[in-house]
């Protein structure tokens, strides 16, 4: 106890010495820090029954259920009323403001926040006030019965990125929808809002399409995995362990629904032409042929197992994507077009003479062919595609956006195509790397 109130005291030294505002800031917890924040005089204390005025509209009454949830570990408990002037909490409709950008103004009588009509304002100042609160409210063993001691202060906000997101790769490694859940609350708690859900890869097909069941029966489950990261350990090693898992349709509403509740959309991506050996696995035929046999594999490289683009490939990409499009409302839908060897298509009777029909000089023009009928099939259907830099190659689709994933050269690029563009620098942004 005596740690705690010397740590309390600092702090208060801290911010008594006149430091920079990005350092008065940083002592609020406040993560991302916010554009502006300026202390003010007093403490807000949180107990009890306290009542939140809470705007007409179903996303203010969605923030009004978050925050609820939030505090359900505690001895607080919340009452939506509708008369802004009688509430303790006061959630104000704003539309000045842009956006996600709002404003929290805390002080020792009441709490304010501000936000335009679309409310995702709203969310992500409730964000800020929970950061604002005791870490022990989250402890989930033990009920935090203590007042809620919240420091006043005046706060402006606003995001400097429209697309601020995060990767889950599921489909080399497979993780239930439990942990995908709490994935979009860590998410949530630090204001990002785009959920990019890596759902099929090589190494396994993660969600269940009802046209092609195979995909599931048998581009779920592989044997074993490779031990250590890439060729660590030569000869492969393998750690014995059956990996199987996929998410039913129903799952998939599931955590659109739960993202949506966080304001977070969610961006699925089905990769193609390449990291096609899951599906190649399920379903042959997709393949070129060429005497192979396919498997879900094991261990992690670039395969030359890819699409042949034959019109049966097309529609099935077509059906896998029609499906995906009835699961996720998102207006963008990741395509992948990365580390797609060629070898393959170099071999095909049939590419080379679809290359020949349509005066495709190199193979690396009929991955942009490839790409472009995609496109016009997701833009058929009012959406448009995401890429990695590799859809560059070859001649980039009219309406796509670029993830630039192998450094920045290719967004630079791409912007100097006029095209939209998120940075995913891999030596900056991945998280796969050893220490």
């Amino acid at each position: 106890m005596k740690i705690r109130y010397w740590l309390l005291a600092m702090s208060f030294i801290f911010l008594s010495c006149g430091r920079g505002a990005d350092d008065v800031a940083a002592n609020y917890g406040i993560i991302p820090m916010p554009n502006e924040l300026a202390p003010m005089q007093g403490m807000y204390v949180l107990q009890g029954e306290k009542t939140v005025a809470v705007p007409s509209g179903e996303a203010a009454m969605k923030v009004f259920h978050y925050l609820e949830n939030a505090l359900k570990n505690t001895s607080v408990t919340l009452k939506g009323i509708s008369e802004t002037g009688k509430a303790d909490i006061c959630l104000s409709i704003d539309n000045s403001l842009p956006d996600e950008a709002y404003t929290l103004e805390v002080s020792s009588d009441r709490i304010n926040i501000s936000s335009n009509e679309t409310a995702a304002g709203f969310f992500y100042g409730v964000q800020s006030l929970l950061q604002l609160m005791p870490a022990a409210i989250y402890d989930g063993d033990r009920k935090y019965e203590g007042r809620i001691r919240i420091p006043a202060v005046s706060i402006a906000d606003a995001p400097r990125f429209p697309h601020r997101g995060a990767m889950m790769d599921v489909g080399r490694n497979f993780l239930p929808k439990e942990e995908v859940l709490k994935f979009l609350d860590l998410m949530a708690f630090y204001k990002l809002n785009k959920f990019h859900f890596h759902l099929t890869d090589d190494q396994g097909w993660r969600i269940e399409i009802k046209k092609y069941p195979k995909l599931t029966e048998i581009g779920s489950y592989r044997k074993h995995t490779q031990v250590g990261h890439s060729d660590y350990y030569f000869p492969r090693r393998y750690d014995g362990k059956e990996k199987r898992g996929y998410y039913t349709q129903e799952e998939i509403k599931e955590i659109v629904k739960y993202a949506s509740d966080r304001f977070i959309t969610v961006i699925p991506e089905i990769e193609m032409p390449g990291h096609a050996s899951a599906a190649l696995a399920s379903y042959p035929e997709l393949s070129c042929g060429l005497g192979k046999t396919y498997v879900v594999r094991d261990y992690f490289d670039v395969f030359d197992e890819v699409y042949c683009p034959k019109e049966h490939t097309f529609e099935f990409l077509e059906d896998v994507l029609t499906e995906v499009m009835e699961l996720f409302p998102s207006h963008y839908i990741h395509i992948g077009g990365d580390e797609c060897p060629k070898k393959a298509w170099k071999k095909c009777t049939h590419c080379q003479h679809l290359m020949k029909r349509e005066g495709l000089p190199n193979e690396e023009a009929l991955q942009s062919w490839f790409i472009h009928r995609i496109e016009q099939f997701v833009n058929s259907k009012g959406r448009d595609i995401i890429g990695w830099d590799e859809i560059l190659e070859g001649g980039l689709a009219p309406n796509a956006t670029v993830m630039s994933w192998r450094g920045e050269k290719g967004g630079i690029e791409a912007t100097r195509q006029r095209h939209k563009v998120i940075m995913t620098p891999g030596k900056k942004c991945y998280l796969d790397y050893y220490q």
